[in-house]
């Protein structure tokens, strides 16, 4: 009789458990991300004026104010791509902007003695690649079909 009372106890909670996980569940929203013909031009644009200089296959630094743009409109631009490319399955350039993103850290500025311009690399480089993993494990690569 102990072990009937026992057993009866884990279904309902499993039941109790699985119903809850499904009532929060139907409430979960889903980040859709549309991209305007005019923001990928201008990603585009920006992405080529940018690959050059990251795919020469060195690590060394070089000058920040070799950069056509800054930074920032660089990161928002090789997301979309990222985003543009991983839609269409074009998984060749995803990799090229991928890597266009994370050579960012190569960009320092010359003031600084390359010694510290090495160390500055490293850690940004370490936080690109931590931002670029999060945004594609959080943003609308999750997006499940059908919705």
């Amino acid at each position: 009789m102990l072990d009937m009372n026992i057993w009866l106890g884990v279904i309902v909670l499993t039941v109790l458990l699985y119903t809850f996980k499904w009532w929060m569940g139907r409430s979960r929203k889903v980040k859709v991300y549309r991209i305007s013909p005019q923001s990928l031009k201008r990603a585009k644009e920006v992405v080529v004026g940018v690959l050059p200089l990251v795919e020469d296959g060195e690590n060394f630094p070089l000058d920040e104010r070799r950069l056509i743009y800054t930074k920032e409109d660089v990161k928002s631009a090789v997301k979309i791509m990222a985003y543009y490319f991983w839609k269409k399955r074009r998984h060749d350039e995803l990799s090229r902007v991928k890597n266009c993103f994370v050579s960012l850290a190569r960009f320092q500025d010359t003031d600084l003695d390359l010694e510290a311009q090495e160390r500055k690399a490293s850690r940004e480089r370490t936080q690109l690649e931590r931002e670029l993993n999060y945004y594609m494990t959080h943003s609308p690569f999750r997006v499940r079909r059908g919705q």
